[in-house]
């Protein structure tokens, strides 16, 4: 990298494939977040590329901002690729090879609300009762009574349950890059239930194997979020506010609707923040607040 030109005279498109690896190599992160930055410095790549950009400026990452909300990305999706630039210019910057052009840029204002609905009892029943086999069932469960996201479902392993103080703990990996430390605990229902699947599918190693590779490899993100889409729309749950963090959601509702503490619900979900947390709570409060029914009675009568 050292015969590179540094700074502003440096022509990003002409070196892409060079600095863009050399930084990939230098990050200290889990396989997954490597591919969002790909994807992220890519879609950005590409638009200098198609703008015959090869010294981009600030401005031109302001304006990949706002193209990207013109073609209608979600407002998640562009602060994600905002993400990955920042990170890219700060290391080049910091190797010298091009000033940071992403200082006191701006990412886009997410709203606070829920993008995901939680499901009813109904619907859970439903969706339960026209499971096509074991498998389903157990990634539905795995969401909806431990409130594991569909990473962290890839990614258990027989090895990660555990018997501690007469209970089940579960060790998942989750979005921490220090290895499996956080944990739920397994209610021994679905504990026995988890051990039939595993005897009927012969698991060994991976908890949820791929169907297309058939060796024990382990299913991807993009597959166990397609089944459980296709677990809703089977029962005729087709909106996009229904996906595989409904489950997640139901989770929390569920957990708080029936006593469970706020920190309770933190530590479950293995929030980071309380406020996360609250999310979940202030969603349903809103739906259980009476007002609105107070106010039409003393209206129209009731």
């Amino acid at each position: 990298m050292k015969d590179m030109v540094k700074f502003e005279t440096l022509d990003l498109l002409s070196n892409e494939n060079k600095i863009v690896s050399e930084y990939l190599q230098f990050i200290d992160v889990v396989d997954t977040s490597i591919e969002t930055y790909k994807k992220g410095l890519k879609a950005f790549f590409l638009y200098l590329r198609e703008n015959n950009i090869n010294r981009p400026t600030r401005q031109d990452v302001i304006d990949f901002r706002e193209e990207l909300k013109r073609d209608g990305h979600s407002l998640s999706t562009v602060n994600t690729y905002l993400v990955s630039i920042r990170n890219f210019f700060k290391w080049t910057n910091y190797k010298e090879l091009y000033t940071d052009i992403t200082l006191n840029v701006k990412s886009v204002t997410v709203s606070r609300e829920h993008k995901r609905e939680a499901l009813t009892d109904e619907q859970i029943n439903l969706v339960l009762s026209k499971a096509k086999n074991k498998k389903e069932k157990a990634i539905f469960l795995l969401g909806l009574c431990c409130g594991l996201r569909a990473n962290e479902i890839c990614n258990v392993r027989i090895s990660d349950f555990v018997s501690k103080g007469g209970k089940i703990l579960l060790y998942v990996l989750g979005k921490a890059r220090d290895g499996k430390v956080d944990y739920v605990v397994v209610d021994k229902k679905l504990y026995d239930f988890l051990k039939q699947y595993v005897e009927e599918y012969n698991i060994i190693d991976y908890l949820i194997t791929s169907d297309y590779k058939n060796d024990g490899s382990k299913v991807t993100n993009k597959t166990i979020r397609y089944i459980v889409k296709e677990m809703f729309r089977r029962v005729g749950i087709d909106d996009k506010k229904y996906s595989m963090h409904s489950c997640r959601h139901s989770f929390a509702t569920m957990a708080i609707k029936n006593g469970a503490d706020i920190r309770e619900v933190q530590q479950a979900l293995r929030h980071r923040s309380l406020e996360t947390s609250m999310i979940y709570l202030h969603d349903l409060e809103a739906r259980n607040n009476p007002c609105g029914n107070i106010v039409s009675n003393l209206i129209l009568g009731g």
